[in-house]
C-alpha cells in the first residue's frame, strides 16, 4: 500500500522546456548547472560564470535565463491530480534558488500542498544515485515499498527503483492518472 507519494516538478508539474532549451548550445554548461542545483556554488558565481561561458555580461545573462521562467506554465491536468491527492505528498525536485523562488512566488501551491519540500540545492545534493533517497525513505519513516516517486527522467526513477520505491516514469497525465490507478493511490 503506498502511503506516501514523492513527486517531481520540472517537467512533471510545470511545463519548463524553454529553460531546458536555453542552455541547449552551450557547451559545458551541464558542470555548471549541476553544481548550481546541489548548492556548490553561489548565485553570483552561477550568474558569473554563466555569463562567461554566453560571452555576454553578467546583467544580460541574468536577464536572459530570468526570461526563460516567462514560459513556464503549470501542466494543469497533473497539478489538478496532485491537488486532489489525498495520499501524503511530497516534493523532490533538482532545482536551484532561482527557480525554486520563481515557484514558489508564481505557483505557491505545489510547495505548500506538499508535507516537505526536497530541493537539491537546499540538501547540498542530486537526484543521482539510491543513496540520496534511502535518506529520504528514513527521513519520512515509511518502507520504500510504501513510498512512490513520480519523475519525468527514467534514471532518476530507476535510482528510486533501487532504493525499493515504487516508480513512475511520468510521460503524460493518462499514463501518470492510470499507474495512480493501478497502484490504489487516492
Amino acid at each position: 500500500m503506498i502511503k506516501a507519494v514523492i513527486w517531481d516538478v520540472g517537467g512533471v508539474m510545470l511545463f519548463d522546456d524553454d529553460i531546458r532549451l536555453f542552455w541547449k548550445d552551450i557547451p559545458n554548461s551541464k558542470p555548471l548547472r549541476k553544481e548550481f542545483r546541489a548548492n556548490k556554488i553561489s548565485v553570483n558565481e552561477f550568474i558569473n560564470k554563466g555569463s562567461k561561458l554566453f560571452g555576454i555580461t553578467t546583467q544580460e545573462f541574468l536577464k536572459k535565463y530570468k526570461e526563460t521562467y516567462f514560459s513556464v506554465t503549470l501542466i494543469p491536468e497533473t497539478f489538478e491530480i496532485y491537488k486532489k491527492m489525498i495520499t501524503p505528498k511530497y516534493i523532490f525536485s533538482n532545482t536551484n534558488p532561482i527557480y525554486a523562488e520563481f515557484v514558489l512566488k508564481t505557483y505557491p501551491e505545489i510547495y505548500a500542498l506538499s508535507k516537505k519540500n526536497y530541493l537539491s540545492h537546499e540538501m547540498g545534493v542530486l537526484k543521482e544515485g539510491p543513496e540520496v533517497f534511502d535518506s529520504i525513505i528514513k527521513e519520512i519513516g515509511l518502507l520504500p515499498s510504501e513510498i512512490l516517486f513520480i519523475d519525468d527522467h527514467q534514471e532518476k526513477t530507476e535510482f528510486a527503483k533501487i532504493a525499493g520505491m515504487n516508480v513512475i516514469h511520468y510521460q503524460n497525465q493518462t499514463q501518470l492518472k492510470k499507474e495512480l490507478k493501478d497502484l490504489k493511490v487516492k
